[in-house]
């Protein structure tokens, strides 16, 4: 228990005070803790958390806060009728805190018993007090991180996540807690105690109550993470600048697990989103089983600094020559408070002219819902639609519903629907070294396409998929797996195509 302090308070001798300490559990003073101005005189150097209720028993040094990685240590005491306890509490400055073994003392200052801690870190709000204590403590904390002089990713990586590798460009943060119900989770492929590479994805200008603000976006993955499956975890800081000093005013590394490849999302911006309001958009691209998909995701920031989903909108293309992108535009309309939303998708083929298609949101009811959705383009380009002069043909429905025969000029020529340079688990390499596993993936991806073209349920439908992706990943580590689940998905999916329903 190296960082516990089991010195007892002095017990000052002179009558009046003898007295005075008496009414307040008979605790006196440690000359060597300075006092601040917010300190008591029952524990000097240490300030109450609360006035009221559990918060008003909890004490801590805002003096004496050490950072441990991208954790801190707060030195807190807790007032009892007949003595005190004096213990460490560790926390992310977020939601959770682990409370150390430390001890508990008489009113005479002598000490009565080990006070017990906590054997991994817990929900704040799970221990009376404990979420007062580490709000009040971590902002006393927060106050005195800074980066000094002109901001930069490098010195704002290593502030907040733990030391900076110039060579990687990215911060090792050791000890990360990624929330057990964050949406996306397992596709993250952490697990407790894995080392996460924190990289700088975009820096935002904002000026906020008259004061000159960044804001930090980041992507976090594990070392040797980013498999196709696999996605990010966006954390977003807000630092303000105070003189030459950039402090840090907000930090929610947790605010989605999304993406592919390991990374979050390519593009970003940062727009009004109400009067008072901000957005954080973030936009990428993957390929779907061979067809692309663009999605786009924007983030309301609220009252209270923490960032939550507004819009999650997303599309594949019907064909493996068609190429899409999407753009997020926030518009002031009758709700000044909350404005709406167009997403633009836009699908391109080559040699012709691209088809827009928006989705306008409105806030309704407490959250944004779709009230506008353009229909995506009626056409297809393969082979057979080609005219003679290049242009695309018109494709009936009944065509739209089969999809094309597949006849690779040799089995060991075709490559799979993903790119192999960026392969990382045990599936992915088995398939991209197997033309029969290849031929597989890319006849699963006219399939995938019609079944998300004729399933009712898309929310249901991306879970689905990502299931399916994710026990791919954990358990196919052999060829005769993954033959089993390529089949697999080809019969679920060809039946959702049939039907519509996930059933």
């Amino acid at each position: 228990m190296n960082a516990i302090r089991k010195r007892p308070f002095g017990f000052l001798t002179q009558v009046a005070i003898l007295v005075a300490a008496m009414l307040v559990a008979a605790c006196g003073k440690d000359g060597s803790q300075p006092k601040p101005e917010a300190s008591s005189k029952q524990f000097p150097g240490y300030q109450q958390v609360g006035g009221s209720g559990d918060a008003a028993q909890l004490w801590f040094n805002p003096t004496d806060i050490s950072r441990s990685g991208s954790s801190y240590l707060i030195h807190a005491l807790k007032s009892f009728p007949q003595g005190y306890a004096r213990f460490d509490v560790a926390t992310n400055c977020r939601d959770m805190t682990r409370r150390q073994t430390g001890t508990q003392y008489r009113a005479d200052g002598t000490a009565e018993q080990e006070y017990p801690g906590n054997d991994a870190a817990v929900p704040a709000k799970s221990e009376p007090g404990m979420t007062e204590l580490m709000t009040t403590a971590c902002g006393v904390a927060m106050a005195s991180r800074s980066i000094a002089g002109d901001f930069n990713a490098p010195a704002a990586l290593e502030l907040l996540y733990g030391p900076y590798d110039e060579s990687t460009k990215t911060a090792s943060w050791t000890d990360a807690n990624v929330p057990a119900d964050l949406p996306w989770r397992d596709n993250l492929q952490f697990a407790p105690g894995k080392v996460l590479a924190v990289s700088s994805m975009a820096i935002f200008n904002l000026t906020e109550g008259g004061k000159e603000k960044k804001v930090f976006v980041t992507n976090a993955v594990p070392d040797g993470g980013g498999c196709h499956a696999c996605t990010g975890l966006l954390g977003v800081a807000v630092f303000s600048k105070d003189g030459n000093n950039w402090k840090v005013e907000s930090n929610y590394p947790y605010v989605a697990s999304i993406g592919a490849m390991g990374s979050v999302g390519s593009h970003f911006e940062w727009a009004p989103a109400g009067d008072d309001t901000y957005a954080l958009v973030v936009g990428g691209d993957d390929m779907h089983q061979g067809y692309q998909t663009a999605s786009i995701t924007a983030f309301i920031r609220g009252k209270d600094g923490t960032f939550s989903t507004a819009i999650d909108d997303s599309d594949t293309g019907a064909s493996d020559q068609e190429s899409l992108s999407t753009k997020a535009t926030f518009i002031k309309g009758k709700n000044a408070t909350h404005y709406d939303v167009k997403v633009a998708f836009s699908y391109s083929l080559p040699g012709q002219a691209a088809y827009i298609a928006d989705h306008v949101y409105q806030y309704a009811g407490g959250k944004y819902v779709l009230v506008k959705k353009d229909d995506p383009p009626k056409f297809v380009q393969t082979a057979g639609d080609m005219t003679s002069n290049g242009t695309a043909t018109s494709a009936s429905p009944a065509a739209l519903q089969i999809p094309p025969t597949m006849v690779p000029p040799s089995t060991t020529s075709i490559t799979p629907s993903f790119d192999c340079s960026k392969a990382r688990s045990d599936a992915e390499h088995l398939i991209c070294s197997d033309p029969e596993l290849a031929s597989d993936d890319v006849a699963l991806a006219s399939i995938f396409v019609r079944a998300k073209a004729a399933v009712v349920d898309q929310t249901g439908f991306k879970e689905r998929v990502r299931q399916q992706w994710n026990y791919r990943e954990q358990n196919c580590h052999d060829r005769e797996c993954l033959l089993r689940w390529y089949a697999d998905q080809k019969s679920a999916l060809s039946q959702i195509a049939q039907t519509g329903r996930l059933d």
